[in-house]
């Protein structure tokens, strides 16, 4: 995953310190590293990072590498804004077109501060009469903001990768994984970089694309000296543009953190499966942005073993908390830095602590074969998984992004893809299966079109054979209930009740409820809620179809061959019908 904090003037010392040998640690972690296209033009890629590294700090200063020129202005700048806000309800006064706060300039801070009214000036005095303000002085507020400096991208492993790099055998197994997980940071600072923008033309209306620069710090132990393989991916507030350099535009750089998190768990979980041959499974994240994965042959209890920062959170949270609460409960159980811990003496204590868990690497490893792992994909499934959770962001209310649809894909793709694959499906699938939206702001929004809507109702063959069964046996029931009521064992009110729902509750909790107190058994509690669902289903699609036009069969084409792809969809329906 993906957590990003942005870094404000003053944050900086933290981040110079990330290059000290003794991080963590008594004990050399890996140096920091200059990444990124950015660096490269700057002549730094590759380039070791060292405590309070003087590279380092003339960037963070918003100078080139050297600290003989100026990049960009106001990277250590610290600015006031002054407003207007209510000393009730704490609430600024805003724009009522946008809903945005109105900023007032110095000057007409002054005459507030001032005192006298005949000196407003002509918007000042409007502004105040708008908003029924009497006493401004009582409502003037100054705030200060300071400048970005850069986004710290923190990617974690999964606590699975974490334990089985600490419990590996051999050195050379701990670098093997190590390098995984560096080559999918990569990946993840790559994507990251395809959209890096500034902003340009007059008073930064427009953006363009620009490179990166990246310091990245990968280590290995957590503050609980538990193993925690991860890397701080230090993105600069400072993008090379083709003309000019200059600040990001924000709100790309954090758009982009799931989707770029998504790119690396995909990145590691397919290089981890193809390298070591170990079996995953799936751990959404929750609300649904995104899936991670566990490693089949790690016990929980071995988890548990190595996870005291989460229990002493556990300890400290409580279900009725707020997030506020639950975030400073949180911050109270980071420990500070242990510097006095030998790495090799904590290594050995993993090993033995793995041991009395009953982990086994021999065990885990080589659980799939390199056949089993490049199996033939369903690419009709792979595009329902990804229609459906495009489908989810639609029924929220949310625009679709290109970030939401790399996303989808990366989430859906389990690490069966490389990166270079998986940008071909993305932009595949956006121009087979989506409608573009044009914005003002030259980007697009999406929605499925009428063959992104048709994989949604795709089903294979097990599916629908499932689905014949399960009707069959609704269709026994039926007739059986139908039997009791000619012999009559039942009453017809009965028979209404266990077939039609008539007299029972229609919510599954009311039904559930019947169940409880015996008025139904638990199978005809179940053919009652399966039922309902049914109904309710029933309802949806009839809805659908009244505003749906006639659209084109659905069938897998592969990635390579996506043109011409609602073509190859009629000829496929054609030929079914000549047979």
């Amino acid at each position: 995953m993906n957590s990003i904090s942005i870094i404000y003037t003053g944050g900086e010392s933290y981040y110079l310190e990330l290059g000290k040998d003794d991080y963590y640690t008594a004990q050399p972690e890996p140096e920091g590293v200059f990444l990124g296209e950015g660096a490269k033009t700057l002549k730094i890629a590759g380039q070791q990072i060292k405590e309070n590294d003087p590279v380092l700090k003339n960037l963070f200063e918003g100078k080139s590498p050297d600290g003989s020129t100026s990049l960009r202005q106001g990277m250590n700048r610290i600015r006031e804004y002054n407003l207007l806000v209510n000393p009730e309800t704490k609430e600024p006064v805003r724009r009522a077109d946008n809903n945005r706060p109105i900023y007032l300039n110095r000057f007409e801070a002054n005459q507030i501060k001032n005192g006298n009214s005949d000196h407003y000036s002509k918007r000042l005095t409007k502004l105040l009469k708008e908003y029924q303000i009497d006493d401004p002085e009582k409502w003037l507020t100054t705030e200060k903001h300071r400048s970005v400096i850069g986004f710290d991208n923190v990617f974690s492993a999964p606590k699975d990768v974490s334990i089985l790099w600490a419990l590996a055998p051999t050195q050379r197994d701990r670098d093997k994984i190590m390098g995984l997980h560096e080559r999918a940071v990569r990946s993840a600072l790559g994507y990251l970089e395809e959209h890096t923008t500034i902003r340009s033309g007059k008073q930064g209306v427009k953006t363009e694309k620009a490179k990166a620069v990246f310091a990245t710090f990968t280590h290995t132990t957590s503050r609980d000296l538990d193993p925690q393989l991860h890397t701080h991916g230090l993105m600069l507030n400072l993008g090379i543009g083709k003309e000019k350099t200059g600040t990001l535009t924000n709100g790309t750089v954090l758009q982009a953190r799931y989707a770029s998190g998504m790119v690396y768990q995909n990145e590691l979980r397919r290089g981890i499966e193809q390298v070591y041959g170990v079996k995953t499974y799936d751990q959404p994240f929750q609300k649904g942005k995104g899936v991670s994965f566990g490693i089949v042959g790690i016990s929980q209890e071995t988890k548990d073993s190595f996870s005291n920062r989460r229990r002493n959170i556990q300890q400290r949270i409580d279900p009725g908390m707020t997030a506020k609460q639950k975030r400073a409960e949180v911050l109270k159980t980071r420990k500070p830095k242990d510097k006095s811990v030998d790495s090799k003496a904590l290594l050995k204590q993993w090993q033995a602590r793995g041991r009395e868990q009953g982990f086994r690497w021999d065990k885990v490893i080589g659980q799939q074969h390199s056949q089993d792992i490049k199996s033939k994909t369903d690419y009709r499934l792979f595009y329902r998984e990804v229609a459906s959770r495009i489908s989810e962001q639609e029924k929220r209310g949310v625009a679709v992004r290109d970030h939401h649809v790399a996303t989808a894909v990366h989430t859906a793709s389990r690490g069966k893809f490389g990166a270079s694959e998986a940008r071909n499906l993305i932009a595949g699938f956006k121009k087979q299966l989506l409608k573009a939206h044009p914005h003002k702001n030259g980007k697009n929004a999406y929605t499925l079109n009428d063959l992104g809507k048709k994989a949604l109702n795709y089903r294979t063959i097990y599916e629908k054979a499932t689905h014949i069964l399960k009707e069959l046996g609704k269709a026994q029931y039926k007739n059986r209930m139908l039997f009791l009521y000619a012999t009559g064992k039942i009453s017809g009110r009965d028979y209404k009740r266990y077939t039609e729902g008539k007299g029972l509750p229609t919510s599954t909790i009311g039904i559930r409820v019947y169940e409880a107190l015996g008025f139904v058994s638990k199978k005809q509690a179940n053919y009652l809620i399966s039922r309902q669902q049914q109904l309710k289903l029933q309802d949806t699609q009839k809805q659908q179809q009244r505003s749906r036009k006639p659209q084109k069969a659905f069938r897998h084409v592969p990635i390579t061959k996506m043109t011409n792809f609602e073509q190859r969809g009629r000829s496929s329906s054609s030929r079914e019908q000549e047979r």
